[in-house]
């Protein structure tokens, strides 16, 4: 579980400061690891990371002071729901848990207040109307299935592709006529191995956020594949304008999870729509720091000042990069708690 990892670290160095240097941590074949050792390294590859991470938490503690913009409540509330989500119902065990990954609950809810006000922040700075959101919800449905499986959505279809429309009528007819759809698949894709090996039947995925400036496929194709053509029905040829082909289907299956209204899922949408479209978490750690006087003292980091009030992200050298992936910031929270306070509610 990496949604703490940041706060992790830092927690891990702080306390680190009250161990004794050299206790062994670890032992290897006889060689000793100790906390100093430990620390060390711990600072040389994380310590801007870890820095960086603790000025812009105590920047959102100070705009949540001011602005008032996360209760206590909230983030108890979002702390069940993660619970729940990571598959617990008991406390007990879920707090057993984090502490095998080597986390607290206090740690945890920490975090999560972290993600509440960093949010929050950026919904203030983002003016969509109830229309605009409920065609995002449209575009995007998919996003707020629920339960969240892992399986995206998927078609599963034959598909004939041409640029000459007259080639799939020649298909078209050949299949009408009673002759099996596999074999004219096969005679189809002489050039074409992986499709020839599967008679052109294939599963498309289809993409969970749909990006309008980067989408996956050609957006009449994935239009026609998710809603257009009928199934188990021969459909086309029909002309792909974005990509100038013809393509000829036959949807055979189409996988979708389950997905809530609207209006029951609205707060959800709007977090979402933020996250997509907001102002980049740097903009707002920006904006505070020209709030808030933000002051250096180790000489080592005197470079995060100017990182954060410029946006700019200073590389650091590659001797200094660590070992393995680096931590990330903080994973959003589930977007869940509206739900979850409605079945509270409706429990007591």
């Amino acid at each position: 579980m990496r949604i703490v990892q940041v706060f992790l670290f830092a927690a891990l160095s702080i306390g680190l400061l009250g161990c004794g240097g050299r206790k062994p941590i670890a032992v290897v074949s006889g060689r000793v690891i100790t906390y100093n050792d430990f620390k060390e390294t711990m600072e040389r590859y994380y310590g801007a990371r870890t820095l960086r991470w603790l000025i812009q938490h105590q920047l959102l503690l100070l705009a949540n002071e001011k602005q008032k913009l996360v209760s206590d409540k909230e983030v108890e509330r979002e702390y069940k729901n993660f619970m729940r989500l990571s598959g617990f119902e008991d406390e007990h065990q879920f707090l057993s848990f984090l502490a095998r990954q080597g986390m607290t609950k206090e740690g945890l809810l920490e975090d999560i207040r972290h993600e509440l006000i960093l949010q929050k922040l950026r919904e203030k700075q983002v003016k969509v109307s109830d229309k605009e959101l409920q065609e995002f919800y449209k575009r995007n449905w998919a996003m707020f299935a629920q339960p969240p499986t892992g399986e995206p959505p998927a078609v599963r279809c034959f598909l004939f592709q041409s640029r000459d429309r007259g080639e799939l009528e020649k298909v078209k007819a050949l299949i009408e006529k009673g002759e099996d759809i596999r074999q004219v698949a096969y005679d189809f894709y002489k050039d074409n191995p992986q499709l020839r090996s599967t008679r052109g039947e294939v599963t498309i995925t289809m993409p969970i956020v749909y990006d309008p400036h980067h989408p996956p496929m050609p957006p009449s194709l994935m239009k026609l594949l998710a809603q257009d053509a009928p199934l188990n029905k021969l459909h086309g040829p029909v002309f792909i304008q974005e990509a100038k082909f013809w393509v000829l289907v036959k949807v055979l299956e189409r996988k979708h999870p389950f997905v809530l209204p609207y209006e029951e899922i609205k707060r959800e949408v709007k977090a979402a729509y933020v996250q997509l479209f907001g102002p980049p978490p740097e903009t707002v750690f920006q904006q505070l720091a020209k709030e808030f006087a933000v002051t250096v003292n180790d000489p080592r980091y005197k470079f995060l000042e100017d990182e954060i009030r410029t946006r700019a992200m200073i590389e650091r050298p590659s001797a200094f990069q660590p070992p393995s992936e680096a931590p990330s910031l903080t994973k959003p929270p589930s977007q869940e708690g509206g739900r979850l306070e409605q079945r509270e509610q409706s429990a007591q």
